[in-house]
Parts: structure tokens; C-alpha cells; sequence
């Protein structure tokens, strides 16, 4: 392994674990509660519920963006992670909607690709809102638009995939691994972004 596959990993884990410590924390705490309590109401036991049914679906988003190409096997299950991995992030403020127009035809990479465009477009979605994603066999190209009531780019994540920067932080951990699958497919890139949108459209070179 290189130096920069060793801090890739590095600001990687990093990443994965700062999303997920919230989650855990919240286990924890309802375990807490109920063990207190001496016994299991229904308001702790929701709480355990989900909070472990939302650690699931990131740890499960996770490992198929960055990991083995194992869990992306299709197009529905590209789906159901990504959906999930959205339901395990909202709040009372922030509500997802997703858009997916996506045939199972396509090479494995661009259902990677998918998800860790997706990761990216819902953060700039600052207040939730409607993630499109629509990917057509045959046509070589892939895109993922965020349309929400207010966006925020990232300038170090729209470096990293423009390849304008070679520094890596937890922040924009899945904008290098996008340009390390664009580097390998020969893709390129077009980002666009405005006060209530943000996109990424793919395609190859």
C-alpha cells in the first residue's frame, strides 16, 4: 500500500466513524435507559430500534461506496442502500426524497459511483430535499441532482473531484474515491450548483 492509499484509509475510517459514532451513542444511551427502567416501554424500545436499524443501513451504505464490490450487485439493491443509508440521516429538520431512474444494465462501477455521488449531493442538501439519480444503459453517462430549499457546495470537495486538489480530509474522502473510479473508467465530470440545486453528471471520455 502507498502513502496516499494509507491516508486514504485512514481519513476513510475516520469518516466512517465519525457518522456512526452519533448512532451508537444513541443505542448506547436507550440500552441505558431501559436497563434503568428495569424493564422495556415501547418509547425506549423505538428508540433502540431505530437507532440500531439506522447504524445497519450506514454500516451497510458504507462498506458497498468504499469497500468490495460484493454487496452491489444490482441495480434494486444499489437502491435500497442508498435509501436507507438517506432514511439513517434525516432529522426533524431534514427529510430526504429520492428520484431513481436507473437500469440494472450497467457495469458494476457506476452503481458504486451512484452512491458515493449521492453521499455527496444529499450533504449539500442543508435542510433535506429530492435527490434524482438517473443512469441509462447504453448511453455511458450518470448523473445525481440535489434540489432542496437551500445548498451548500463544499469548495474542498468540488477541488478533489475537479483534481484540483490532492488533499484529502474525512470531508472529502468520497470525492477521492470518485476521482479514483473516474481515473480508472475514463470519466469526466460536471459539477453545477446554485443557490437550490447541486449536480454531478458523469460520463466517459
Amino acid at each position: 500500500m502507498s502513502d496516499s492509499d494509507l491516508i486514504l484509509s485512514k481519513v476513510a475510517v475516520t469518516r466512517f466513524s465519525h457518522d456512526l459514532a452519533g448512532v451508537m451513542s444513541a443505542v448506547s444511551n436507550s440500552l441505558a435507559l431501559l436497563s434503568e427502567l428495569g424493564g422495556a416501554d415501547a418509547e425506549t424500545m423505538a428508540l433502540a430500534t431505530d437507532s440500531a436499524e439506522s447504524l445497519l443501513a450506514r454500516l451497510r451504505f458504507f462498506r458497498a461506496a468504499f469497500g468490495s464490490d460484493g454487496p452491489l450487485t444490482d441495480a434494486a439493491v444499489t437502491r435500497s442502500l442508498f435509501e436507507n443509508w438517506l432514511k439513517s440521516v434525516e432529522n426533524r429538520a431534514t427529510r430526504f426524497k429520492c428520484d431513481w431512474n436507473v437500469d440494472g444494465e450497467l457495469p458494476l462501477f457506476w452503481f458504486r459511483l451512484i452512491l458515493l455521488a449521492g453521499l455527496v449531493a444529499a450533504e449539500s442538501l442543508t435542510r433535506g430535499g429530492t435527490i434524482s439519480v438517473v443512469a441509462k444503459a447504453g448511453t455511458k453517462q450518470a448523473s445525481v441532482e440535489a434540489v432542496g430549499a437551500a445548498v451548500k457546495a463544499d469548495a474542498s470537495v468540488d477541488a478533489v473531484l475537479m483534481g484540483e486538489s490532492g488533499n484529502v480530509t474525512p470531508k472529502t474522502a468520497a470525492a477521492a474515491f470518485i476521482r479514483g473510479i473516474m481515473q480508472e473508467q475514463n470519466l469526466t465530470v460536471e459539477a453545477k450548483h446554485s443557490e437550490t440545486s447541486f449536480s454531478l453528471k458523469f460520463k466517459t471520455a
